[in-house]
C-alpha cells in the first residue's frame, strides 16, 4: 500500500473524517486549533491511500524551553490503530515533522476505546478493548504514562461520561433526576441563552474556581470560542430573580388561603396547610439570600457546548453551590440534552471524571442514563531526553503560573 503524509491538509476534509469516525471528537476538528492559539500554533497534517484520507491529526505546537517545541495532539490522531502500517506511518511522519520544529516530544491520547460501561456497573468487571493498540505503541518506542485514574495525572482526563440521545431519551431519565428538573422549573430557576451572556458564565464558573481551589479560563477565551464555533456553541446560563419569585409564591399562597377557607375534605386540607407552610419557608428564604446577596437577581449555573454533526461537548460548566435547593445544575442540562435531541446528535459528552467514579461530580453525572468511557491513555515519543526531563519537572510550576495569570486577566 501507498500512504502519503500531507501538512497542507484541507480543514473541511480533516472534519469530515474525524466526524465519519468512531473516534469523533470535536478537539480533533479544525476550529480547536483556532481555539489554542493564543498560546499555541497549530498544524493539520492527513494520511492519504489513493487521494483517499485514512488518517488525520490536529497538532497543537507549543514553544516551551531551551529553544525547543512541544508537540501534543488530543484526543488523536484519527485512524485505524489496528493498521500496524498506517500507525507506523503516521507516527514516523509525525516524528520527522517533530525534528524539523525542534520537537522535544511528540504527545498524544487517542479516543480509543479501553473498556465502556453502564455507569451503574462501574463496581463489575468489564471487557478490555484494545489493549493490542497500547503494546504496539509500546513496541514502536512510545512511553505509555498508564492506566491513570486522576484528572491531574494526564493531559486530558482518561475517564470520560457520554450519554446517547434520541427523541426518547427523556423516557430513560430516572426518577429522582426528572424530579430534581421540575424542582427547578417550580423554584423560579429561568433560563438565558446567548453570547451576552458569557459575563454570567464567567460568574458561574467563578464558584467551581472558588470551590475547587482552581483558576479557570477568562472571559475573553469564551467570546473568542463563541465566535469560532458560532451557531455550534451553545452558552446557557440559569438565574434566580428574588423579586420575582417571592411575587409569584406570595400570590401562590394568597390563592391557597382563600382555598383552605373553602376546602372540605381533610386530605384537600392538608394538602393545602402543606403548601402554604412551604410557600412560607419559601418566601423567608428568599428574602434572607436577597439580603445576603445584596442584588435582586443571582447566577444559579452556566454552561458552554459545543457540537458537530454527531457529538455535543460539555467543555465548562459553573455551579453555585449555595443555591443547590434550586437544582438549576440539573435543569440546564436538561436543556441542552433537548438541544441535542433537537439537532440529531447521537451523542453527548459530559465530559471528564475522576477515574476512582467516586467523587461528587460523578456522583452528579451518574444521575443520567449514561455510560463510562476509559480510553488508552496518554502516550509520549521522547526525541531528546534531557530537555524533556527537565520539561516535566518545570511543565507542572508553568501550568500553575498560567493559571493565575488567567484568574488575574
Amino acid at each position: 500500500m501507498t500512504y502519503r503524509f500531507h501538512t497542507d491538509s484541507d480543514p473541511a476534509a480533516i472534519d469530515a473524517f474525524v466526524t465519519a469516525s468512531d473516534q469523533n471528537t470535536l478537539f480533533q476538528c479544525h476550529e480547536w486549533a483556532s481555539v489554542k492559539e493564543d498560546s499555541w500554533d497549530s498544524v493539520l497534517v492527513s494520511v492519504t491511500e489513493e487521494e483517499k484520507i485514512v488518517g488525520t491529526a490536529l497538532v497543537l505546537i507549543r514553544p516551551v524551553i531551551l529553544g525547543r517545541t512541544m508537540f501534543y495532539i488530543p484526543r488523536g490522531p484519527v485512524m485505524d490503530w489496528h493498521n500496524k502500517e498506517l500507525v507506523t506511518f503516521m507516527l514516523d511522519h509525525l516524528t520527522e515533522l517533530a525534528r524539523k520544529k525542534h520537537a522535544m516530544v511528540v504527545r498524544f491520547d487517542p479516543n480509543v476505546i479501553y473498556r465502556c460501561f453502564d455507569i451503574r456497573e462501574k463496581d463489575q468487571e468489564h471487557e478490555i478493548q484494545n489493549a493490542e493498540v497500547i503494546e504496539f505503541l509500546k513496541q514502536y518506542g512510545a512511553e505509555h504514562k498508564g492506566f491513570t485514574k486522576r484528572i491531574e495525572e494526564a493531559t486530558q482526563p482518561r475517564f470520560n461520561i457520554i450519554m446517547h440521545v434520541d427523541e426518547n431519551w427523556k423516557d430513560r431519565l430516572a426518577k429522582n433526576t426528572r424530579q430534581s428538573i421540575r424542582t427547578a422549573e417550580k423554584r423560579g430557576a429561568e433560563c438565558y441563552e446567548g453570547p451576552e451572556y458569557i459575563p454570567d458564565l464567567r460568574t458561574a464558573l467563578h464558584f467551581t474556581e472558588t470551590r475547587q481551589g482552581i483558576a479557570l479560563r477568562n472571559e475573553q477565551y469564551f467570546r473568542h470560542m463563541a465566535e469560532v464555533y458560532g451557531d455550534r456553541c451553545i452558552i446557557m446560563v440559569a438565574k434566580l430573580n428574588f423579586e420575582r419569585e417571592t411575587e409569584r409564591l406570595k400570590n401562590e399562597l394568597e390563592l391557597a388561603q382563600k382555598q383552605l377557607a373553602d376546602a372540605g375534605s381533610k386530605k384537600e386540607r392538608a394538602r393545602l396547610e402543606k403548601l402554604i407552610e412551604n410557600d412560607e419557608k419559601d418566601i423567608r428564604w428568599l428574602a434572607e439570600s436577597q439580603q445576603a446577596e445584596g442584588t435582586n437577581e443571582v447566577v444559579l449555573c452556566g454552561k458552554m457546548v459545543i457540537c458537530n454533526s454527531k457529538r455535543m461537548e460539555f467543555v465548562n460548566m459553573g455551579n453555585n453551590t449555595a443555591y443547590m435547593r434550586v437544582r438549576a445544575n440539573y435543569w440546564l442540562y436538561s436543556k441542552c440534552l433537548e438541544r441535542c435531541a433537537e439537532w440529531k446528535i447521537p451523542v453527548c459528552s459530559f465530559g471528564g471524571v475522576e477515574g476512582t467514579l467516586d467523587d461528587g461530580l460523578t456522583q452528579f453525572k451518574s444521575a443520567w442514563p449514561v455510560d463510562v468511557e476509559e480510553y488508552i491513555g496518554e502516550f509520549n515519543l521522547v526525541l531528546n531526553r534531557p530537555v524533556y526531563l527537565l520539561f516535566s519537572k518545570l511543565y507542572p510550576v508553568l501550568l500553575k503560573t498560567a493559571a493565575r495569570l488567567r484568574s488575574r486577566k
